[in-house]
């Protein structure tokens, strides 16, 4: 995968993990501290989340096609990665109650079901992608031919 595909995906990322992360804050502070409110400064924290869950995609940039080992691997510790990027930040705001270990938990928790949904969400566009594109090469090769 090219730098500039990886910068693409990243792009595409970000705006799926704004959505998530926003769906993962309501639910989080639903179930975990319900009569909490929060300021209009607020409503950036699932843009700065979102930009800390795109760094780590620098890890899957190669020049050389990865294997899938290869892929798993850079895949685990950039959930890692991510992992310990949200619980720090976590701690160092002030808006959010860290001293409560089933906020750390679920924080945790919605990091780990986001990241398999973005990836999710990524592979089955791969998918479909490649399914329009092969229809279209088969359709040419008919013209063609």
């Amino acid at each position: 995968m090219s730098f500039k595909e990886i910068v693409y995906k990243s792009v595409t990322v970000y705006f799926i993990l704004v959505t998530c992360i926003t769906a993962g804050i309501a639910v989080i502070g639903s179930l975990l501290d319900p009569d909490m409110r929060f300021g209009y400064d607020a409503f950036f924290s699932p843009f700065l989340f979102a930009a800390l869950g795109i760094i780590p995609n620098l890890l899957m940039y190669s020049k050389n096609e990865l294997t899938n080992k290869q892929i798993i691997l850079r895949k685990i510790i950039q959930l890692l990665v991510i992992e310990a990027e949200v619980v720090t930040v976590a701690v160092l705001s002030p808006m959010i109650p860290t001293e409560r270990h089933e906020i750390i938990i679920g924080l945790a928790v919605c990091v780990f079901v986001i990241f398999l949904l973005v990836n999710f969400i990524t592979i089955l566009s791969s998918y479909f992608s490649a399914k329009q594109l092969t229809k279209e090469l088969e359709r040419f090769r008919r013209n063609v031919g």
